[in-house]
């Protein structure tokens, strides 16, 4: 037994909770000098290591605790220190300084310890799993050394390379490094190896960077592969024991242009009292991903798809994804299914039950609203589905008026697109959100509302998704904001969703619409999944869960697992057991990765736009005030590029910021949030991804600011 063990067990045997040096030296029989240090420099190692506590206030050690320490992600900061963003969402950030990080980089997991005396400081104990095996950044030699700036300036320390693991990139190349040792022992900056060279910036290296700096990989393990190469393919009669068929019936996907992951179908027929009976049709991914096989551990770790404007990084291999699980068009597919009955607005009786479908059509969303707006041509090409189409859009408006008055908030979207050639951006195109869209969204809220009831009834293991309540700071101040912008809401400590949703129907009927809904969905708290029912705030629903998308969202693949166990009398004790651990793992892992992908799939629009403005540097557009603070205003421009003029081009002197009504003002003038303005694109910075503008002042675009 060392040294270390043998304290462990000298704590674990004494009687007194606490020990202080002088009594553990004495248990220990360490009586000479030489003996003494050596248990000190023992405890000094163990307190580290989070094995021991050492309280400071009255200098004694105790076993240490599960809530002395907390887990969570490094975010790190490009001055060097970082902050801890804990597990769940019920923590705090903490801040922890350079000093204390202890060879902790962006992105990794740890375990940190709370600083006594502090309100939100930290020091990272051990690093429980590295974040980042590989980035993208710029080779730079210098005095000899070697070494890659990583293009994420959150990965605060340069990668060491030795000349032999160079792969011959040239000063100023673009490469992949991936990192071969971590700091430790007192070393300061990891070492690595080129593995790939990219040569001048492009659209193609833009998204290769952004996917590495958040650990994100299009290539899935060896094993994983392996595996779903053994999957049972085509689907076979054998697998239709036991399942509800609805291969003869008009089933039928919709979904965008270029969707290959297609995992959710519709149905939809009248029935004899003229109540509506809808069908939603969910890939059963369930049945070829079990769990704890090497795809379900993989899925588990990536936790979600994360989708790029010109490529996807999948939550599964395509063999499943793009495969035997997508709901192609004229193929068999086993389904787990929603079916609802509808009278008028509401759901007087569903059933879930193991199906099997064979999807009619693949229509896209262009093509169901060509239908709508009475195309003939449309209307002809899908004769035996186009009635059904226009009964759904009649039933989806009417779950829409339902959801606004219960005061469901509905936030416009600012999706876009992008026109990318010869590795370049050429446009940035606003997407256009139909109702063919509104109809998908809202057929399966209601199949994912309809399967968490249903869950929550029975008392089982579950993975809610909730939304909690906005932050009460928060909404004071978009109250204070909304006021001072002319437009009424009632304030109230136990505010309702349907008082935000009036406010948000009276701001689009301004100039501020688009900006009052960003700063609203900026107050609002963000959805997570928790195994605890909170309600969806946002949805003004007590009970909802994911349960539509199993191909591209672990949480769903769970759901699934849960529900049909329970249709298949499968709830023993034992398996209840085994789903309490299995949602728990699965809601905190879940949001952790929904988190990382959001994040991903922001910074590569927002690369990209950079990118654009590249071509763009010079050139005047009318853009719109979208954000104030004191050191200078955000403007949007129609195609939603966003970029920022800084305090000092602006040419008024003795600027005053008031944060109540998002302003910068003095006696001749005032720039308000929504006001329209007269732009130049200044200038662009790739590697810190911001776009900066400046103001055209007059009716000549040659007057310009001194800056230029």
């Amino acid at each position: 037994m060392n040294l270390n063990s043998r304290l462990l067990q000298l704590f674990k045997e004494s009687k007194a909770t606490f020990l202080s040096r002088k009594q553990i030296f004495q248990l220990a029989d360490a009586h000479t000098r030489f003996e003494k240090d050596a248990v000190g420099e023992a405890l000094d190692v163990m307190v580290k290591e989070g094995l021991l506590y050492f309280d400071k206030r009255n200098a004694r050690y105790r076993l240490s605790r599960q809530e002395d320490f907390v887990t969570g992600i490094i975010d790190g900061n490009a001055r060097g220190f970082a902050f801890l963003v804990p597990d769940g969402s019920e923590g705090k950030d903490m801040f922890i300084a350079p000093h204390r990080l202890n060879g902790a980089l962006h992105h990794d997991r740890v375990l940190a310890r709370p600083i006594p005396d502090t309100a939100d400081e930290a020091e990272v104990v051990k690093v429980i799993s590295r974040g980042m095996k590989q980035l993208v950044g710029t080779y730079t030699v210098s005095n000899g050394a070697r070494f890659v700036i990583a293009d994420d300036k959150k990965f605060f320390k340069d990668v060491f390379i030795s000349p032999r693991k160079s792969l011959n990139a040239r000063n100023g190349d673009k490469v992949v490094a991936e990192i071969t040792v971590y700091p430790h022992d007192g070393r300061l900056n990891p070492e690595g190896e080129v593995t790939k060279v990219l040569g001048v910036g492009g659209v193609n290296s833009d998204m290769v960077s952004v996917a590495l700096s958040f650990g994100i990989s299009d290539q899935h393990s060896e094993e994983t592969e392996r595996h779903c190469r053994k999957v049972k393919q085509p689907v076979s009669g054998q697998m239709y024991e036991d399942r509800e068929d609805f291969r003869n019936c008009n089933v039928f996907t919709i979904d965008g242009e270029d969707a290959k992951d297609l995992d959710d179908a519709v149905s939809v027929r009248v029935l004899a009292d003229g109540k509506v009976e809808l069908g939603v049709h969910i890939a059963d991914v369930s049945h070829y991903v079990r769990p704890e096989d090497p795809v379900d551990k993989e899925a588990f770790q990536r936790g979600t798809s994360v989708y790029f404007p010109d490529r996807v990084f999948a939550m599964l291999p395509k063999t499943l994804s793009n495969g035997v699980c997508s709901l192609q068009e004229g193929e068999d597919r086993l389904t787990l299914s929603c079916v609802m009955v509808f009278k008028e607005d509401e759901i007087v009786d569903f059933r879930l039950t193991p199906s099997v479908i064979n999807s009619k059509h693949r229509m896209t969303y262009n093509k169901v609203q060509a239908i709508l707006d009475g195309d003939e041509e449309s209307y002809a090409g899908y004769s035996d589905i186009a009635e059904d189409i226009k009964i759904m859009a009649r039933l989806a408006q009417k779950l829409i008026d339902r959801r606004n008055v219960a005061g469901n908030i509905d936030f416009d979207s600012n999706e876009v697109g992008f026109e990318i050639v010869d590795d370049d951006v050429t446009a940035v195109v606003p997407k256009k959100r139909l109702f063919a869209h509104r109809i998908i969204e809202q057929f399966m809220i209601s199949a994912n509302e309809t399967v968490a009831q249903f869950v929550f009834n029975c008392g089982y293991p579950m993975v809610y998704r909730i939304h909690e309540k906005p932050d009460g700071e928060k909404l004071a101040v978009l109250i204070q904001l909304l006021k001072a912008l002319g437009i009424n809401i009632q304030e109230t400590q136990n505010i309702h969703a349907s008082s935000l949703q009036k406010a948000l129907e009276q701001a689009r009927q301004t100039p501020y619409g688009n900006m009052i809904s960003d700063v609203m969905l900026r107050t609002m708290q963000k959805a997570r999944y928790s195994v605890v029912n909170a309600g969806h705030f946002g949805l003004s629903s007590r009970c909802y869960c994911h349960f539509t998308s199993p191909i591209r969202r672990y949480p769903d693949l769970v759901v699934h697992r849960v529900v049909k166990s329970i249709l298949c009398n499968k709830m023993t004790d034992k398996a209840v057991s085994a789903y309490e651990e299995m949602t728990e793992r699965c809601a905190v892992q879940s949001s952790i990765r929904e988190k990382v992908a959001m994040e991903a799939e922001r910074k590569a629009d927002d690369m990209l736009k950079c990118r654009y403005c590249l071509r763009l540097v010079g050139q005047c557009f009318d853009g719109r005030i979208s954000g104030v603070t004191e050191n200078g205003l955000f403007v949007e421009l129609p195609d939603t590029v966003e970029g920022f003029i800084e305090r000092n081009d602006l040419v008024e002197d003795d600027l005053t910021f008031d944060g109540s009504s998002y302003s910068l003002y003095n006696d001749n003038v005032r720039y308000r949030l929504g006001d329209e303005i007269r732009i130049k694109v200044l200038s662009v910075n790739m590697s810190a991804c911001k776009i900066y503008f400046a103001p055209v002042y007059g009716t000549d675009e040659q007057n310009r600011p001194s800056r230029f």
